[in-house]
């Protein structure tokens, strides 16, 4: 397998008007293609600045400080480099936590997937984008695609907006996907549903995955690799089942004490 994302020793300080803040304390982990690293850890971690660092939607008052993130072999992100607006959208597709926020509820879900493509796929017609938008409806699941590409974002079901938020992340064919918290306001049986499509998707494109996440029982089930956080930091990290099954850390020991089903 080939590496995709590499994030070598990031650190990131919030501006404050009473002191600095450090978000990111070095930071460093790697995904490669057709792998899910899952970015663990409770809130304030720092799970969500990083993914966001990586597609540069960071706040104003923040800076890299140390550090950089390479997308295949490329560095976007260092200190006084920002290029993650030559790859967001097209390299790299976001999923956020709440897909009803994320979708415009004003346009049809055609509308959305026809903006995304003619932003970030050069020179594509009207007879592809439609094509394009079945088939990414029919790679999430969905099987009355004429009917969800017709509707607005409030006739749909939870798990149906999630999936054509998920199906806008990745209809440009990006190469990394990060999904930060997307299935946090979903049922357990629409979660179960949608990691199952992220693991397809991932098994069947080739693309890499950071899936960020509190839920462990959830990583536990779809990632490949785990990264726990704290505090800014990484504590501890690899494979899935031997970080959680023989976890190294008490920080990571205590995470899965409070699961009362783990065992």
């Amino acid at each position: 397998m080939t590496e995709l994302l590499t994030v070598s020793g990031l650190s990131i300080t919030a501006r404050l008007a009473a002191s600095d803040l450090r978000l990111l304390d070095e930071v460093s982990l790697e995904i490669r293609k057709g792998q899910i690293l899952g970015v663990v850890g409770e809130s304030g971690s720092g799970k969500t600045t990083l993914a966001r660092s990586v597609v540069g939607l960071l706040e104003r008052n923040v800076r890299v400080d140390a550090g950089a993130i390479e997308l295949a072999g490329t560095r976007i992100v260092a200190p006084g480099v920002d290029r993650t607006h030559q790859v967001r959208g097209s390299e790299v597709g976001m999923v956020f936590q709440d897909a009803s926020r994320s979708l415009n509820p004003l346009l049809k879900v055609r509308g959305h997937l026809a903006e995304v493509l003619r932003r970030h796929v050069r020179d594509i017609d009207k007879a592809e984008i439609e094509r394009r938008s079945v088939e990414v409806l029919e790679q999430m699941r969905i099987t009355d695609a004429a009917r969800v590409l017709d509707s607005y974002p409030h006739q749909l079901s939870g798990g149906l907006r999630q999936r054509v938020a998920i199906g806008l992340a990745v209809v440009t064919r990006p190469a990394l996907v990060i999904a930060d918290e997307c299935t946090t306001a979903l049922d357990v049986t629409t979660q179960t549903k949608v990691v199952e499509l992220f693991r397809s998707l991932v098994d069947e494109l080739g693309i890499g995955l950071l899936f960020v996440t509190h839920d462990l029982m959830l990583a536990s089930d779809l990632c490949d690799r785990i990264a726990v956080m704290s505090a800014g930091r990484v504590v501890e990290q690899g494979d899935a089942m031997t970080v959680l099954e023989q976890p190294q850390q008490d920080y990571t020991r205590r995470l899965l004490a409070a699961i009362p089903s783990w065992s």
